[in-house]
């Protein structure tokens, strides 16, 4: 018995092998197998993303990956608005899991089984976005959402306090499960329509006045949560430098492209220097409050501009030396900056006291008009990289005066 309590411990590791006095071995292996899950929202102290929270969000990078593809070989009207579509849930399915491990996460073999369960299926979003497989990529949310929704069981029938929240939470992924399921049953229009709808769904009802008030009873752990999420962000970024090296390898590693995939590179340094210089998460000090909610959801359009950032950028540096390029890649190229740079001043907004809110959001939106004055200029692909690195740049080194001034405002 000692060898095989050793074993759970080498196994399992060392957070999930917790031995109390006197208890019998048996009970050691059985709680390293299945424990109930435990709200640890309140727990002191700093608080990292496991191991397997790190695994897991790595799996989230080949979706990423995919959905990129999927506007880079569609650059048109309809191709940015299916990537858009299919981005959401995807990001979604990351918002789901990453709020249940950070309030309930046990990280015993049962949780972990369940995650690698979701992993798979995230597996399946992404090989269903390389192939355009509609059918398959449906199915791969549904079964993601029904796997949230054991988990949210387990909380039902551990934790009464809380069984509300988790009765609301087992049934928003049930019935968001079924009718991605039954949008498998129809086809082109009526199905993106039926992806629209089920997406309004998922978001509408984690923003009724109901719905904040069971979030804002139970705790999270606020530095875990925002590391989760410059976690995400750090991911998407990683895939615009990517980018750049698909470009330049394409362009097979000719003097001008190296030179302005350096350029391109300068936003997405900047975006980094811009987010992580500034954004801090204090909204979700009170989840159930509005601005947490506007904080969370402006995430959303940032990752996807940034990933459609990366594909602009990839596009630009392939283009000959002096050629324009095609009004779409334009406008997806400063059309994603520009959102990208919105989306962070309406999270910095979020973050900001009532009084100077409008002013916060206001100072950034120079920098998003710019962006997008910039991208209807005729001018060849490398000039508005250029420009575009400009104003990245220089929006990067406004914020970092103002926040190492003390000049940004910040709500507690």
């Amino acid at each position: 018995m000692a060898m095989a309590v050793g074993r759970l411990r080498c196994v399992f590791g060392p957070r999930m092998y917790h031995v109390r006095p006197g208890q019998p071995r048996t009970a050691v292996i059985t709680d390293s197998i299945w424990q109930r899950p435990v709200l640890r929202g309140g727990e002191p102290g700093h608080r990292q993303a496991t191991w397997a929270e790190l695994f897991f969000d790595l799996i989230f990078v080949v979706a990423v990956a995919q959905l990129a593809t999927l506007l880079l070989e569609h650059p048109t009207w309809r191709g940015a608005g299916i990537y858009a579509i299919a981005y959401i849930p995807v990001w979604l399915s990351w918002i789901a899991a990453t709020f249940y491990a950070n309030r309930f996460d046990t990280d015993d073999l049962s949780q972990r089984l369940i995650t690698f369960a979701q992993m798979a299926t995230v597996a399946g979003m992404a090989a269903s976005v390389a192939e355009e497989a509609a059918v398959q990529f449906a199915i791969s949310i549904a079964l993601f959402r029904l796997l949230v929704a054991v988990s949210y069981w387990r909380v039902r029938m551990s934790i009464p306090a809380d069984r509300g929240f988790a009765d609301r939470m087992v049934g928003l992924m049930s019935v968001t499960a079924l009718i991605w399921f039954a949008s498998v049953f129809v086809e082109g229009n009526t199905r993106l329509a039926v992806w629209g709808v089920v997406i309004a769904i998922e978001v509408g009802v984690s923003l009724l006045p109901s719905s904040r008030r069971q979030r804002g009873a139970i705790p999270i752990h606020m530095s875990h949560l925002v590391e989760r999420f410059g976690l995400f962000t750090i991911i998407v970024l990683g895939e615009t430098v990517l980018a750049v090296v698909i470009g330049v390898a394409h362009a097979h590693w000719v003097g001008s492209a190296v030179v302005f995939a350096a350029v391109g590179l300068t936003m997405s340094f900047s975006l980094w220097w811009i987010y992580f210089e500034s954004v801090t998460g204090s909204p979700l000090q009170n989840i159930g409050g509005l601005r947490p909610a506007v904080w969370v959801y402006a995430h959303a359009p940032l990752v996807i501009a940034i990933t459609a950032l990366g594909v602009g950028i990839e596009v630009a540096v392939f283009t000959e030396l002096g050629e324009r390029l095609e009004i779409p890649n334009t406008l997806i190229l400063a059309g994603a900056l520009a959102v990208a740079l919105l989306a962070i001043a309406f999270v910095l907004a979020a973050e900001t006291p009532s009084e100077h809110r409008v002013r916060v959001f206001l100072g950034r939106l120079p920098a998003v008009l710019l962006a997008l004055a910039a991208g209807l200029l005729p001018v060849a692909a490398q000039t508005l990289l250029v420009a575009l690195a400009v104003i990245a740049a220089a929006q990067a080194a406004v914020d970092v005066r103002t926040t190492r001034r003390g000049a940004l405002p910040r709500s507690t």
